[in-house]
């Protein structure tokens, strides 16, 4: 679980030294085509979640943070007590990305979005590094609780770590009573 702690801290350090960039390098009112009438290089503030949502409430950024913090540590209390490697790998990139716009939101009251796409007269919603961790890492999870059948069928038994001196599970009782013989 030392794994996903580094991969958390290295992937949310990724996204926040790419913000730096964008920050530092290309102005509000700016971008740097990539691709023409595809894709561009920007630097939004958003102060809320998804498609602004949120942005225009005063009191958006505080619940955001609030939820995104608390969320985040659920997801890190699972990982750590998971002994299922792939369920940790799927929240280790959701939490990588919570972390990294988690930290724009307490730091500057919004997250930095740069990367910005355009089909025909449709714009899509400008994103960053975090979001494609969580967009990612929840698909996989997706994913995974579709096709393990196990993650699913065991409960939180199959989330858990075994105990030292025996593990979570329930026994069956081979006598029909709950006496001891």
């Amino acid at each position: 679980m030392a794994w996903s702690i580094i991969v958390i801290i290295l992937l949310a350090s990724a996204d926040q030294l790419l913000k730096v960039v964008v920050r530092n390098n290309i102005s509000p009112a700016d971008s740097i085509t990539v691709i023409d009438g595809f894709f561009y290089l920007v630097n939004r503030h958003n102060p809320g979640a998804a498609w602004s949502f949120l942005a225009n409430k005063d009191w958006g950024i505080y619940v955001l943070t609030a939820i995104s913090a608390a969320v985040t540590l659920v997801m890190i209390v699972i990982i750590f007590r998971s002994r299922h490697v792939r369920l940790q790998a799927c929240l280790t990139l959701i939490s990588a990305g919570s972390v990294g716009n988690l930290l724009d939101r307490i730091r500057y009251k919004g997250v930095t979005d740069y990367l910005d796409f355009h089909f025909g007269n449709y714009i899509f919603p400008t994103f960053n590094l975090a979001d494609i961790l969580i967009v990612c890492g929840t698909i996989l999870l997706a994913l995974l609780i579709l096709t393990d059948h196990d993650l699913v069928k065991g409960g939180w038994s199959c989330w858990l770590k075994k105990e030292k001196s025996g593990d979570f599970s329930v026994k069956e009782n081979t006598h029909g009573s709950e006496d001891s013989h």
